[in-house]
C-alpha cells in the first residue's frame, strides 16, 4: 500500500461525472481528463479505479454495478488503471465509433485561416486515436497535410523537427496570412470606390439644369425662351433695367422713391373711401312706423311690383 490521496481530496479536484450517454468521444475525454485529476491529486495505484468509477451515473452506474455483482467489489477494484481504461473502452466506444474517430482525424482539415481552432481540434483527435499519432514525425507530417495551402508548402519546406515548431510556425503565417487578406480587401474597396467615382465623372449627369430663363428645372428647349427675363428678381416679362423692384417704382402710381403698400396716394385714397363710407353711415337713419302712421301719410311705398 503506498500513501496517496483521500477521496475528499481526490473530489477537492472537481473531476467530471461521466453518464454513458454522451458518445464515443465524450467516454475518450472523459477517461483522459479523469487521469489527469488522478495525477494531479497524486492517488495511489490501489485507489485510483475505485474514485474514477465513483464518478459514474445513470447508464454508466448501471454497467458498473453489473460487473460489481459478476466479479465482486474486491476483485473489480483488484485491476489496474490501464486495464479499466480498455474495459470503459469496449463499453463506450465501440470499434464502429472508434472507426468513425480515425476517419475525422485522417480528413481533419484548416478552415480558412482558422488555425488555432483546427490545431485543437487535431490534438484531441490524435489523443483519442493514438496509434495513427505516433511516433513524432507521423504526428508532424499529419499536422501539415491538414493545413490550408497557402501556408502548407511552406511549413513544409521549412522541415520543422518538432511538432511544436510545426504548430508555432503554422499560426505565424496563418496570422501573416490574416493580415494580407484584410489589406488586400482594403484596396479592393479603395479600387471600387475609386472606379464609381470616375463612372460618375464620365457619365451624363441626370439631374436637369435650372433654366437661366424660366427659373425652373427642365430639359430640352425652353419656352420663355423669347421672355425677357430678370436676374434681379428672378421673374419673366421684363429686363433687370425695367425691374421697378430694383428701382423702387410703384405700381399704383408709377412714382419712383416708394413702393405699392407705402403710396401716399393710395393712402389718401384709402382714407377719403373710409371717411366717405364713415359720413354715409352717420348720416342714415332708420324709422319704425305702425300701421295707422303709414295710411295716413301718403307719400309711403308700401308695396313694390316688379315686371
Amino acid at each position: 500500500m503506498t500513501l496517496g490521496c483521500t477521496y475528499k481530496e481526490f473530489l477537492a479536484c472537481k473531476p467530471t461525472e461521466f453518464a454513458g450517454s454522451e458518445g464515443a468521444t465524450a467516454a475518450l475525454r472523459w477517461l483522459e481528463k479523469t487521469e489527469a485529476v488522478l495525477t494531479i491529486s497524486k492517488c495511489a495505484e490501489e485507489d485510483k479505479v475505485m474514485y474514477a468509477s465513483n464518478l459514474f451515473k445513470e447508464e454508466a452506474l448501471e454497467w458498473w454495478n453489473t460487473i460489481l455483482q459478476a466479479k465482486g467489489r474486491t476483485m473489480a477494484y483488484t485491476i489496474n488503471w490501464e486495464e479499466f481504461k480498455e474495459v470503459v473502452e469496449r463499453k463506450f466506444c465501440p470499434p464502429y465509433e472508434k472507426e468513425r474517430i480515425t476517419n475525422k482525424f485522417l480528413n481533419h482539415k484548416m478552415i480558412d485561416v482558422n488555425c488555432r481552432e483546427y490545431t485543437t481540434t487535431f490534438f484531441e483527435y490524435a489523443r483519442m486515436v493514438p496509434t495513427l499519432a505516433y511516433p513524432e514525425p507521423v504526428l508532424i507530417s499529419r499536422y501539415i497535410w491538414g493545413l490550408v495551402s497557402e501556408i502548407r508548402d511552406i511549413v513544409k519546406a521549412v522541415r520543422p523537427q518538432t511538432i511544436e515548431e510545426a504548430v508555432e510556425l503554422a499560426n505565424m503565417l496563418t496570422d501573416g496570412l490574416i493580415r494580407t487578406r484584410e489589406e488586400n480587401k482594403k484596396k479592393e474597396l479603395v479600387q471600387k470606390i475609386f472606379q464609381e467615382f470616375k463612372k460618375k465623372e464620365t457619365e451624363p449627369s441626370l439631374e436637369q439644369p435650372i433654366c437661366r430663363n424660366s427659373n425652373k428645372t427642365h430639359s430640352g428647349r425652353c419656352h420663355f425662351r423669347n421672355t425677357p427675363y430678370c436676374d434681379f428678381c428672378k421673374m419673366t416679362g421684363h429686363t433687370e433695367e425695367e425691374c421697378k423692384r430694383k428701382t423702387n417704382i410703384c405700381y399704383n402710381c408709377g412714382e419712383t422713391g416708394h413702393i405699392k403698400p407705402y403710396c401716399p396716394k393710395l393712402t389718401k385714397t384709402s382714407n377719403t373711401k373710409a371717411r366717405t363710407t364713415d359720413g354715409a353711415k352717420t348720416n342714415a337713419r332708420a324709422y319704425a312706423l305702425t300701421t295707422q302712421e303709414v295710411e295716413m301719410i301718403p307719400d309711403i311705398v308700401t308695396d313694390i311690383y316688379l315686371s
